[in-house]
């Protein structure tokens, strides 16, 4: 009878402790990140090898799975679209926004923001030149690509300018090359940088965006990567750009020109912009698979958005569908 007494309280005393550690474990913690977003890592993890991403900070809006906003005259004619009040953290507009969808040419946001970094860190120069040396062969015929011919010689302010604007996309390999040795090291920096800025849902394959069943991303996690890419201020400069004259030399010393121009007809002029916005960040894109894509971060009377517009008719109707989303603002 006491034996059993005796097991009763041991028992009892394990429960408790084991309570009491798991109480101790789960509510004394420091916070995940401070005041500026940034991620505190504890004394236990540091020196470890770990990937981790920066998450929510309470500065970006968090959007739940399946939400569907404003987007009944959406779901015939778009893959995705996303227009967030930047100032409230309100999403005024949402279709689809957590679905894999191709990206297209609004990688090389992703693509812009890694050669920043290389230059803020001193890996690489606006300023260098580099000589092509091998031909760069993309895998399709319809890919928009330079006349850039091995021997070539460039600067990087030059191929990243024409990146963005025109999409060359052998200018993303070019640079891509130079700063990591080759494409994978490089599109391996693309995905932790992407994983570092909370965009968890995208795995890239390539810096240009063309067409790849492992090449991914939501429209959710392009709205992190537009505003991460706003807070560059070289990137912010060349979007401002309608057209870009610049000039390289070919294999023989013989000085080429070429004018890159935006592809963002709003910043063209093709389409029609109100006074009243401001077109700041922005990349489109256009494939087979992503259809024609346009996201940017737009004041409008002021107040800050980030959008995205992914359409599966036309550019046309790309345009139109904007047109709309900016009426949804006033």
């Amino acid at each position: 009878m006491k034996k059993g007494i005796i097991y009763i309280f041991l028992l009892l005393f394990l429960c408790g402790a084991v309570c009491f550690v798991m109480y101790r474990k789960n509510s004394h913690f420091s916070d995940a990140y401070n005041e500026s977003g940034e991620e505190n890592l504890s004394e236990d993890l540091e020196g470890l090898s770990i990937s981790k991403p920066a998450g929510f900070s309470g500065k970006v809006t968090v959007i739940p799975d399946n939400t569907e906003i404003n987007a009944e005259n959406l779901q015939n004619n778009t893959y995705a679209a996303l227009m967030v009040n930047n100032d409230t953290r309100e999403c005024i507009v949402a279709h689809n926004v957590h679905e894999r969808i191709y990206p297209a040419s609004m990688t090389k946001l992703l693509t812009g923001i890694v050669v920043c970094d290389a230059i803020d860190a001193g890996e690489i120069s606006l300023d260098e030149v580099i000589e092509l040396d091998h031909e760069i062969s993309l895998g399709n015929i319809y890919a928009v690509q330079s006349d850039l011919t091995i021997g070539s010689k460039i600067s990087v302010r030059n191929l990243l300018t024409a990146l963005m604007l025109s999409s060359y996309n052998d200018y993303a390999v070019i640079l891509g090359e130079r700063i990591s040795g080759s494409v994978d090291a490089f599109v391996e920096r693309m995905n932790a940088k992407a994983r570092s800025i909370g965009a968890t849902c995208t795995h890239f394959s390539n810096p240009h965006g063309l067409d790849a069943l492992d090449h991914y991303t939501t429209a959710y996690d392009l709205y992190l990567i537009v505003n991460k890419a706003a807070e560059y201020p070289l990137l912010e400069e060349i979007d401002r750009y309608s057209d870009y004259t610049y000039t390289y030399e070919d294999g023989s010393g013989t000085v080429w020109e070429d004018t890159a121009s935006a592809t963002n007809h709003f910043i063209t002029q093709d389409e029609y912009l109100p006074s009243y916005i401001t077109i700041g960040t922005w990349k489109t894109g256009t494939t087979g698979g992503a259809g024609n894509c346009l996201t940017m971060q737009v004041k409008i009377h002021d107040t800050s958005y980030t959008m995205l517009v992914q359409d599966s008719i036309s550019k046309t109707d790309l345009y139109e569908v904007y047109s709309a989303l900016f009426n949804l603002a006033q």
